[in-house]
C-alpha cells in the first residue's frame, strides 16, 4: 500500500504526448499536474520581459534564480504564475517557444528550476518533462519514458501550430522537432535519456486514449 504522496514522472522528447497524457493521468488520479516545459517557458518569458540577452547565460541563470513560478488549477486548466503573475497565454507565444529552447540548455537554469520542481511534487504529482525521472525525481515511483517517429511528432505539432498559423510548414516544424532533439540528448546537464527503471511507451501508430489505457494499466498494478 502507498504511504505517501504518489510521484509519476514521465519523460520524452518534444511532441511525444507528454502534456496530454500527463494532464489526464492527474485527472484520473486527482493528483497535481507539473509541466516543467511551462516552468522554462515562464523562464523565457522573464528574460524577453527584462534587459538580459536570451545569450548571457550568467543573466539568465540569475534571473532563473530569482523568478518564483508555480502552478495552480486543475489538469485542464492549469494556471502558471510568474511571481504571482498569471502568464498561462503568453507563454505559448512563438517568441517565448524560441527563447525556452535556448535557455533549457543552460546548466544554472535547469538547477534552479529542479529546485522548484522538486518543492512543487512533494505534495504528489505527475510531472513531464525531459529529465524527470534521471534528475528531478529518481526515486519517483512510476517512472515513463514516451517516444513516437519523429515524422510523426511533426505532425502532431503541426496540427497545433495550425491552430494559430494556418500556414504553418512541415518541413519547417520536422527541422524545428529535430534541432530541440539534438539540443536536448547532447547537452552537457540533464541530457534527454530514459532512466534504467523507466517503463518505455512508443506511440506511434497509437491513439492517446491507447497510450493512456497502456499506462493506467501500470499504474493500477503497481
Amino acid at each position: 500500500m502507498i504511504t505517501h504522496p504518489l510521484i509519476i514522472a514521465i519523460d520524452g522528447p518534444s511532441a511525444s504526448g507528454k502534456s496530454t497524457l500527463g494532464r489526464m493521468l492527474a485527472r484520473e488520479l486527482g493528483l497535481l499536474y507539473i509541466d516543467t516545459g511551462s516552468m522554462y517557458r515562464a523562464v523565457a518569458l522573464a528574460v524577453i520581459e527584462s534587459s538580459a540577452s536570451e545569450r548571457d547565460d550568467v543573466a539568465v541563470s540569475s534571473l532563473a534564480e530569482r523568478v518564483k513560478i508555480d502552478l495552480a488549477g486543475d489538469p485542464d486548466s492549469l494556471r502558471v504564475l510568474l511571481n504571482g503573475r498569471d502568464v498561462t497565454r503568453r507563454i505559448r507565444d512563438e517568441d517565448v517557444t524560441h527563447v525556452s529552447s535556448m535557455v533549457s540548455t543552460i546548466p544554472a537554469v535547469r538547477r534552479a528550476m529542479v529546485r522548484q520542481q522538486r518543492e512543487l511534487g512533494r505534495r504528489g504529482a505527475v510531472m513531464n518533462g525531459r529529465d524527470i525521472g534521471t534528475v528531478v525525481f529518481p526515486d519517483a515511483d512510476l517512472k515513463f519514458f514516451l517516444d513516437a517517429s519523429v515524422a510523426e511528432r511533426a505532425e502532431r505539432r503541426l496540427a497545433e501550430e495550425r491552430e494559430k498559423n494556418p500556414d504553418a510548414d512541415y518541413e519547417q516544424t520536422l527541422a524545428d522537432i529535430t534541432g530541440r532533439d539534438a539540443r536536448d540528448m547532447t547537452r552537457e546537464d540533464s541530457p534527454l535519456a530514459a532512466a534504467d527503471d523507466a517503463i518505455i511507451v512508443n506511440s506511434t501508430g497509437l491513439s492517446i486514449e491507447e497510450v493512456f489505457q497502456q499506462m493506467m494499466a501500470v499504474v493500477k498494478a503497481y
